[in-house]
């Protein structure tokens, strides 16, 4: 087999072979493993690998001759320790037998093919500078729905200096006099001191954000500054 298949996939090809040998030769044999995984695989009804229903095909009709046990695995069975110890010995050099890579295998592929091509492209885009020193790197575990952390991440929200931009507001300025993008909101905003933050620079700004993305209060913390900061852009566009 190849290093990408399975220990089920061996355990159930070990079962397939035994079960053909014993076909082959019309003798009644008993089948020990330690896989129960495997067992249950090949009695159950519902499969829908087709790697499990190509093996079931021996087992199925040598019903009368192969009886499947489970011995637990690890457990002084010196029968089962043996089988284990010549399977380690012979598996890097095994026959070939073609079988197909698990799912579990290609999911992981997919999974580290996608996740390169994204980090190439994160960090070869001219955009997103701020999202890029909070988060240096794409990441599974920082993707976020909160709309709240999403303008703190991006300083694209409720803020005269984003407003300004697009023509709603037409200075980029909070109602304090200093001007009005995310930060400003989130640590220095006379009219927000009583929920400023104390931000970290560098690396520590990719834990801290992560850290604080999960907790609740720190949510509620960051909703209350962006709908003071809405309010504001409200009066500003009414001066």
């Amino acid at each position: 087999m190849n290093s990408f298949n399975s220990v089920l996939q061996a355990e159930l090809a070990a079962i397939n072979f035994s079960a053909g040998w014993a076909l082959e030769r019309n003798v009644k044999i008993k089948v020990f493993s330690d896989s129960k995984s495997s067992i249950e695989a090949i009695r159950s009804p519902k499969v829908k690998s087709n790697f499990v229903l190509s093996v079931e095909h021996n087992p199925y009709n040598a019903e009368d001759l192969v009886s499947l046990v489970w011995v637990k695995a690890h457990a002084g069975n010196p029968d089962n320790e043996l089988a284990d110890h010549f399977a380690k010995i012979v598996s890097p050099c095994g026959a070939d037998m073609s079988t197909p890579a698990p799912y579990s295998y290609v999911k992981r592929v997919c999974k580290e093919f996608l996740m390169n091509e994204w980090n190439s492209y994160w960090k070869n885009s001219t955009t997103g500078k701020r999202k890029k020193e909070i988060l240096p790197s794409a990441n599974l575990d920082l993707l976020i729905s909160n709309i709240y952390v999403i303008y703190l991440l991006t300083n694209h929200g409720p803020f005269p200096s984003y407003l300004c931009r697009f023509k709603f507001l037409n200075n980029p300025d909070c109602l304090c006099g200093e001007h009005g993008d995310v930060d400003h909101y989130l640590t220095s905003c006379m009219y927000i001191k009583d929920y400023h933050l104390l931000l970290p620079t560098g690396a520590a700004r990719t834990h801290w954000t992560r850290k604080l993305c999960k907790s609740y209060l720190f949510l509620n913390r960051l909703k209350s500054i962006f709908e003071i900061s809405r309010k504001s852009c409200d009066d500003l566009q009414r001066l």
